[in-house]
């Protein structure tokens, strides 16, 4: 789903690169279809104060649901889903916040349920006709945004510019 160019590549630094990983200035997606921004939070094992937030795009909701159920919920910061333009209402590409992501199955075969903020379920379009019974397995529910305070700030006002940090903690169901 994702591809580049070796003229893309990134020259990273050694010292700070992961052994087998390459980097990239610039991918393409080969399949106008629906993909996702997950974004976790990756603490340092020395210092338990300390942590950084990582996004991987993911090209398929069984991808993102596998990745999920691997994953300590409350490290999940956030789930965005990509919409291609045909499944847009304004014909362009345009994202869509996950809330819930959930397992269904049936004897017609599995498919993957999301749930944005407002309660709306949608798919990535590629869904079999479940037949009764349906069993449905919530795999994560992100928790809303709260607001991030800075350490060590004061500030009253925002700083310039149109920065703003925030931070979703995620739980996952006992349903």
């Amino acid at each position: 789903m994702f591809v580049s160019q070796p003229q893309y590549e990134f020259p990273f630094p050694p010292d700070l690169e992961q052994p087998g990983s390459q980097h990239w200035r610039m991918v393409e997606l080969t399949l106008h279809a629906p993909w996702f921004l997950l974004t976790v939070e990756i603490f340092d094992a020395e210092m338990l104060d300390c942590s950084m937030s990582r996004t991987i795009c993911i090209a398929w909701d069984y991808d993102l649901a596998e990745v999920l159920r691997g994953l300590d919920p409350e490290t999940v910061l956030g789930i965005v889903c990509m919409m291609p333009a045909w499944a847009s209402p304004n014909g362009q590409w345009s994202s869509k916040e996950v809330r819930e992501v959930w397992m269904c199955s049936s004897p017609a075969g599995q498919s993957v349920l999301l749930v944005d903020p407002a309660g709306e379920e949608f798919d990535c379009g590629l869904v079999p006709e479940h037949v009764e019974p349906l069993k449905k397995d919530l795999v994560l529910r992100v928790a809303p945004a709260k607001p991030r305070r800075r350490p060590h700030s004061r500030r009253k006002t925002p700083p310039t510019g149109n920065r703003r940090s925030r931070r979703a903690s995620a739980r996952k169901s006992e349903a």
